[in-house]
């Protein structure tokens, strides 16, 4: 639909790109806080009541950066096929589907 307004095969490349990139980033920010809320709870609450101790939780910058790194790199790796089908798809043919 986008190629039939004008849009160039690059331009749509980048347009998905970019969109599955941001996705990424924001699934990426939003997991951070909830899942060092659920990894306090873990460590201080279920081990303690479990098995009657706790551990030391560790808040290094890299636990942060890691998982961020990843859901932005899995996003990306997945947005490449659908962007590689809609540059490919003729505009006619696109606008048919719709």
């Amino acid at each position: 639909m986008l190629r039939a307004n004008g849009l160039t095969r690059g331009q749509l490349w980048r347009l998905v790109t970019a969109q599955t990139g941001l996705l990424g980033l924001a699934a990426g920010l939003l997991s951070l806080p909830l899942g060092l809320a659920l990894a306090a709870v873990m460590v201080h609450v279920v081990n303690r009541r479990s098995f009657g101790w706790t551990v030391r939780l560790d808040l290094a910058p890299e636990v942060f950066l890691q998982p961020l790194a990843l859901t932005l790199g899995a996003a990306l790796l997945a947005g490449l096929y659908p962007a590689w089908r809609m540059a490919r798809t003729p505009p006619a043919e696109a606008l048919r589907e719709e």
